[in-house]
């Protein structure tokens, strides 16, 4: 398979387990503008990080802790972890 056509793979199920889990909510976030912030680090993550079947290390749970965190609310904390991963995987973050 190729490097394109698993990029793509790992950008539609991610964005399966968002669009999945946003029609489980049944109250809006309190911040769009920070659950989109949280959104875009983790697709940022996961874009960059190593295949987590070959390589497991246990940062996809964390990121998807992370990004629990926003949809329940709790920005700062799912905010703080998901740029902590970044910055250890030495992935620029983007400014706000």
């Amino acid at each position: 398979m190729s490097a394109l056509a698993r990029l793509a793979s790992r950008f539609l199920a991610a964005a399966t387990i968002v669009i999945a889990s946003a029609s489980c909510t049944s109250t809006q976030p309190a911040s769009p503008r920070l659950l989109a912030r949280c959104t875009q680090l983790y697709m940022l993550w996961f874009r960059y990080e190593q295949h987590t079947t070959f390589h497991h290390t246990g940062q996809q749970a964390q990121a998807e802790l992370a990004l629990d965190d926003c949809k329940q609310g709790r920005y700062d904390a799912g905010l703080q972890q998901l740029e902590k991963m970044l910055r250890r995987g030495q992935v620029p973050i983007p400014p706000e």
